[in-house]
């Protein structure tokens, strides 16, 4: 199950169960988007919708703008913001904590495209990447990580699979962040991802960045 069939198994889901496993609750009453509406919005860079995300919009708008995608659940602007302004959003950095800020901005030259916050995780954290969608139109929900030093990975192919696993219609067992590299069904995707954005299938550390270049 991939896509719109597999968000429309999550929207049954929740609508019968709520989320099974989301930091973030869905609001009480969902927004749903009209059709016409959802066939206006864009991407950054006029980029189409994932099927995923159509899907999504069609059921509800307001847990996005809870997530900080846009203000108003009825009129969303899909304008997202730069790698190193999403992590800012999602791990509260300011002040001494910038320097995390500015580490970040350094996978900017390798993912230049803009990004939305998802819920999930403390040390590490989640969110949507638009840069080259897969072969079914999605695009990858990343994984960043401050435990040690700055890490970023492709953690779910698409937005898809990541609601199907926060809505439990997935038993997904990741021991690592990166483990549906090797999933029968999603690892293909995972590793369209993987070589398109630049990550790798193990995802890379700051220091990655950097291992063929001589400082002389």
């Amino acid at each position: 199950m991939h896509g719109e069939a597999l968000v429309e198994r999550v929207v049954a889901a929740v609508r019968r169960d709520g989320w099974q496993s989301c930091d973030e609750p869905m609001p009480a009453d969902p927004v749903p988007l009209p059709p016409e509406l959802i066939d206006a919005l864009r991407l950054p860079g006029g980029r189409p919708l994932p099927p995923s995300l159509r899907r999504w919009l069609a059921y509800d708008s307001a847990w996005l703008s809870a997530l900080g995608w846009y203000p108003d659940p009825a009129a969303p602007a899909l304008d997202g913001r730069a790698l190193s302004d999403t992590t800012d959003l999602l791990y509260g950095f300011d002040g001494a904590e910038a320097v995390w800020s500015q580490m970040f901005t350094e996978f900017e030259t390798l993912l230049p495209g803009r990004c939305f916050p998802l819920a999930g995780g403390s040390d590490s954290r989640r969110l949507l990447y638009v840069g080259e969608p897969d072969s079914l139109g999605e695009y990858p929900v990343l994984v960043t990580d401050i435990d040690d030093l700055p890490y970023v990975a492709v953690m779910y192919p698409g937005l898809d699979v990541y609601l199907a696993h926060q809505a439990g219609v997935l038993d997904l067992d990741l021991d690592t962040y990166t483990d549906l590299t090797e999933h029968p069904e999603y690892g293909p995707r995972m590793l369209e991802h993987a070589e398109r954005t630049g990550l790798g299938p193990e995802g890379l550390e700051i220091q990655d960045l950097y291992a063929d270049q001589d400082f002389g």
